[in-house]
Parts: structure tokens; C-alpha cells; sequence
């Protein structure tokens, strides 16, 4: 099976790339209007994104392009009947994120945003864990320095912005933790702080009736990516939750309130993009896509409601 990649950015280089060569029955295709590495073992490189769409043979399309490019060749690609997947944020409006939902089932298309964080054993060891009928606190942080001038994520027009960048994650943390069915309802509120026209930080808090979640994003800090949970009797902790790493092992710690002992649980590596594509894959060869346009309808919904 062919896959194109529209896009030679930093995370097809740092981790598509090395996942997709785990199959062998992918066959990779890159349009980059950059010069690309020799040492790629690539089938077939484009120096044009709609030459790559006319002529290409892939089934399966990843946009890999800057945030303000999502929408326009992710039309594009289900235009020509191919599915796709796309790097967050899908777009930047939840109404062109609706757009390309709706059109992706009237070509009955697979359209996926490649959000891969919560396909981590992490989650799997929390989900056992948590009692979702009780009480309980939930705090997620991710800050990150700052970025270098020439980052598309400083441009406002490439569709840059802390917000735009991590309001992916708020989301859907949102949806897995509170939003566990039709009937929950959720209060949302959120703070945000704009220079230049740039969003450089936001805070979400967002709660049920046993639930309660506060999130913090920023650009320009200090280093900080990890997830706490809070309930009568223990408090959970897991670091790196928003990019977990593929080369070594995490740990969930987890702390008895009590008798303040604590408890590390080894949680085992995983290349999350590698289970991403798999399950992409998946979902293809069972035409399972209801399900998932239901998904990434609620994410973007959540987004909009904390735009």
C-alpha cells in the first residue's frame, strides 16, 4: 500500500517516518518543496503538492503541513478520493473542521487527526485504576520554551499560537476523562493570554459532577509535561503524557494518601505512532469510519467550546 506524505516537517523526519518504515507493506511517497535527505528510503518524492495529488497511487494521505495549510489540502486530498490523516490541529475553525467531517462521509473517506498520546500504556494503567463514579481531581501541564523566531508556531498567520498548537490535548483529555457518555454535561471555562496577536499561554478548567480538570498550556517557560489525579484515597502521577518518548520505559507514580507510601509502576515503551497506523489500518480494512468521524466530531466540539 502507498502512503503520500504532503509535507517534509520536523515530525515526519523525527517519528513518522521511522514508524511507517516498521511496515512492510507501506510504500512511501513524500511531496516536499525542500530538498530531501539521501538517506530516506523513499518510493517516490514530488516537489509539488498537486503534482503528488494528481499522480500519486496511495490510498492514504498524510498532511504534514503548517497549521493555516490543514484545511485547504485536506479538501483537497478527499477531493480526490483519498483518505486522510492529518497533524493537528485538524483545522482552525470548527467550521471547517465540520466541513471536512461531512465530507469525508459523503465519500465515505477515513479522515483521522494524527493525536497519538493517549494511544500510550500509560492511559491503559490509569484507566484501570481511577473509579470514574468518585470524586477526583485531574491536572495536566505542558509548557514548553521558547521556540526559535523562525518557528511557524510564532506566525499567527501559519496558524501559530499556543492555543492553536495545544488546545488538541486539552480536548482530549476532556473527552476521555469527562465526557465518557452522551449525558455528561460539562462546564467549561478558560483564560488566555495574547501578545502581539500570538496566544502564549491558556488555562482550561473544566468539571462534572464528580469530575474536576485544570489544564496548563504555555509557550516560553519552563519545561513541564505531566498529568496528576487526585481522589480520596491516592494520587496519580505520570510525566511525559502529551509526547510520550519511544526509547525508554515510564513510570506511573502512585502515592496513599494515608500512609503516604509510594508505589512506581514501570510502564512499558511504546512507539505510539507505530499503533496509530496499525490501527489506522485497521479501521480501513473493516471500513470501521463511523465511529471515528463520532470521535473527531466531540474533540472538535470540545475545542470550539474552549476556543
Amino acid at each position: 500500500m502507498h502512503i503520500l506524505i504532503i509535507g517534509n516537517s520536523n515530525i515526519f523526519k523525527r517519528k513518522i517516518y521511522q514508524a511507517l518504515l516498521s511496515f512492510k507493506s507501506f510504500k512511501i511517497e513524500l511531496a516536499s518543496k525542500r530538498k530531501v535527505k539521501d538517506n530516506y528510503n523513499l518510493f517516490k518524492i514530488y516537489h509539488s503538492y498537486t503534482e503528488a495529488l494528481k499522480k500519486t497511487n496511495a490510498k492514504i494521505i498524510y498532511i504534514s503541513l503548517v497549521n493555516s495549510k490543514h484545511f485547504q489540502w485536506t479538501k483537497k486530498a478527499l477531493e480526490a478520493n483519498k483518505h486522510v490523516i492529518v497533524d493537528k490541529p485538524l483545522t482552525l475553525s470548527f467550521k471547517n473542521s465540520k466541513k471536512l467531517i461531512d465530507l469525508a462521509k459523503k465519500k465515505n473517506l477515513l479522515i483521522q487527526e494524527a493525536t497519538v498520546f493517549y494511544l500510550h500504556n500509560q492511559f491503559r494503567t490509569l484507566f484501570k485504576k481511577i473509579n470514574f463514579n468518585k470524586k477526583i481531581y485531574i491536572n495536566t501541564f505542558f509548557h514548553i520554551p521558547r521556540l526559535k523566531k523562525n518557528n511557524f508556531r510564532n506566525n499567527i498567520n501559519l496558524g501559530g499560537g499556543c492555543f492553536n498548537d495545544m488546545s488538541t490535548y486539552a480536548s482530549y483529555i476532556i473527552s476521555f476523562f469527562l465526557k465518557r457518555n452522551k449525558k455528561d454535561k460539562i462546564e467549561i471555562k478558560r483564560r488566555q493570554l495574547i501578545r502581539n496577536n500570538l496566544s502564549e499561554n491558556f488555562v482550561i478548567n473544566a468539571k462534572t459532577i464528580n469530575i474536576n480538570y485544570k489544564g496548563s498550556f504555555k509557550f516560553n517557560s519552563t519545561y513541564k509535561n505531566f498529568l496528576i489525579i487526585k481522589n480520596d484515597n491516592f494520587i496519580y502521577k505520570v510525566k511525559y503524557i502529551f509526547s510520550p518518548p519511544i526509547d525508554k520505559n515510564l513510570i506511573v507514580e502512585i502515592i496513599n494518601n494515608s500512609s503516604k507510601e509510594k508505589i512506581i509502576e514501570t510502564v512499558k515503551n511504546v512507539n505510539v505512532f507505530k499503533i496509530f497506523f496499525n490501527k489506522f489500518n485497521n479501521k480501513l480494512k473493516y471500513k470501521n469510519y463511523n465511529m471515528n468521524y463520532n470521535k473527531l466530531l466531540l474533540t472538535e466540539h470540545i475545542r470550539n467550546e474552549i476556543r
